[in-house]
């Protein structure tokens, strides 16, 4: 079930469930703002911190999905870099090449890639599978802290009923007490019935004690759930109504196979899952792999003297090679050749060879020299790798069952909750009818012993033991009318919708 779907279906629900009825739920002093199912659980949706959490995990499944995406794009990349190389003889192996100057180095790169793969295609479907796991996951965690709200409000409201029915019993007790003081002092009746009258009245008070405290306790944990502070005399103004359930058990498994909310989010998972298997599939499949590239770099002589020296040294061996080369020429009767350009002791030679090596020096650090484009294209098939795909694909596929088993499961253990919840609603209904005509039948009983005591044909013990009989009956009936609420609202959270 869908995020929006559930609100919708969270909504009737809560509007079905407020109606009207006569009993008051909260204690008869309080005065405090009101507070709706409605609002109620509206603010655990808006402020409850599990809740913004769990809403938390679809800022990452939604930037999963535009990963996922953007991954068919290729990467760029852009980066440079500085070095330097101090002066000294270059040796390779046991060659040594002379002594050379110190060099300042710098380049740039910017390239592109390019990759292509069977798991990067999948890629999309995997992260869109996760994305509605999680939101199928959110929407049953939603759609339990609504129950859990609609659960405690009536928690809340049971409390109240209890402050109710102890004030009345206080004050029953107390009008039995000045009873029997009108007795005592008329001379009809005993110092004993007064005292037994008292203690009956001291225990009431205690136990409304007791009953405001427990409220006040109720109401922090509605107020927890909600994520707010609520004031602890806040008038809970939503009413139930009690009908008889005459609903089909199977059409209501049907439904709730239909429409679960966790039932929901196990399928996704299930889902999920087999995505899982076909990535994992994916790992047979060749591999693509695109690179371009460009390439500037600079390297340039800190002192270009080394140069300078060691060109004039093979300058002047290439000299003297040239005047042996003159003098057999001339014995054999040719011209000689001219060897003034290689005399590195002349110094207009060698100011041109300084010259020289001046104007190819590249200045530093932003002399580059860009080198040839570069591209590369590669294709790898995997072979073998020692059976650690077989093992990835086994263990997608134990987790693929597993999640399918565990859809299986839910549905078993939701047919047969649907149809303990459904019982569990229509005994409670009848033990609430029963409940009620015992109290009636108790509130009788004590009218008569109240008429006996008056006239002297009843002691102060048969009151006592009426009016507990009576304030039983009257707590028995709202632990059975509000057993009965809670069971229907666990029905409704099993079937997915509002059923009253």
């Amino acid at each position: 079930m869908s995020l929006p779907n559930l609100r919708r279906t969270s909504g009737l629900l809560l509007l079905a469930c407020a109606v009207a009825a006569p009993a008051a739920a909260q204690r008869p002093d309080s005065a405090g703002p009101g507070l709706t199912l409605q609002q109620a659980v509206s603010s655990a949706r808006e402020q409850n911190p599990d809740m913004l959490a769990q809403r938390n995990d679809l800022r990452g499944t939604r930037a999963g999905m535009r990963a996922a995406r953007a991954d068919f794009l290729p990467s760029a990349s852009a980066g440079a870099s500085v070095g330097y190389t101090a002066s000294g003889i270059q040796r390779y192996g046991a060659q040594s090449f002379g002594e050379s100057p110190d060099y300042y180095s710098s380049s740039w790169n910017v390239g592109l890639q390019y990759e292509m793969s069977g798991a990067k295609l999948l890629q999309p479907r995997i992260a869109r599978a996760q994305h509605q796991a999680a939101e199928s996951r959110i929407a049953g965690y939603e759609w339990s802290l609504t129950t859990q709200v609609g659960q405690q409000y009536l928690t809340v409201l049971q409390a109240g009923e209890r402050v109710t029915q102890a004030q009345r019993e206080v004050e029953r007790t107390g009008e039995h007490e000045r009873l029997a003081r009108a007795k005592l002092e008329v001379g009809s009746g005993t110092p004993l019935d007064v005292r037994r009258a008292q203690v009956d009245r001291g225990r009431a008070e205690s136990a409304l004690v007791q009953q405001q405290n427990s409220y006040g306790t109720e109401m922090l944990r509605l107020s927890r759930l909600m994520g707010a502070d609520l004031p602890l005399d806040t008038r809970l103004t939503s009413r139930f109504e009690l009908f008889e359930p005459t609903w089909n058990a199977d059409a209501l498994v049907a439904e709730a196979i239909a429409a679960n909310p966790a039932l929901a989010a196990a399928r996704a998972n299930s889902g999920a899952a087999q995505t899982q298997v076909r990535a994992a599939r994916s790992q047979y499949l060749p591999s693509m792999n695109l690179q371009v590239g460009l390439v500037g770099s600079v390297y340039s002589a800190g002192n270009i003297s080394p140069l300078v020296n060691g060109q004039l040294n093979q300058m002047g061996a290439a000299f003297a090679a040239c005047n042996d080369n003159n003098v057999i020429r001339g014995a054999a009767g040719l011209p000689p050749v001219d060897c003034s350009g290689l005399n590195s002791a002349d110094p207009v030679v060698r100011r041109a060879v300084r010259r020289q090596f001046e104007s190819s020096n590249p200045s530093f650090p932003f002399g580059y020299e860009r080198q040839p484009l570069q591209a590369s294209l590669s294709f790898s098939l995997p072979l073998f790798d020692g059976l650690a795909r077989e093992r990835r694909v086994e263990e997608a596929r134990v987790q693929a069952s597993d999640a399918d088993l565990a859809v299986r499961g839910q549905e078993q253990t939701l047919r047969s909750d649907v149809r303990a919840a459904l019982l569990n609603t229509q005994t409670a209904f009848r033990a609430a009818q029963l409940e009620r005509q015992v109290a009636d039948n108790a509130a009788e009983e004590l009218r008569m012993v109240r008429e006996r005591f008056r006239l002297g044909s009843a002691n102060s013990v048969e009151i006592t033991d009426a009016q507990t009989r009576l304030a039983e009956a009257e707590r028995a009936v709202i632990d059975a009318v509000y057993s009965y609420h809670k069971s229907l609202a666990a029905l409704e959270a099993l079937v997915g919708r509002p059923l009253r």
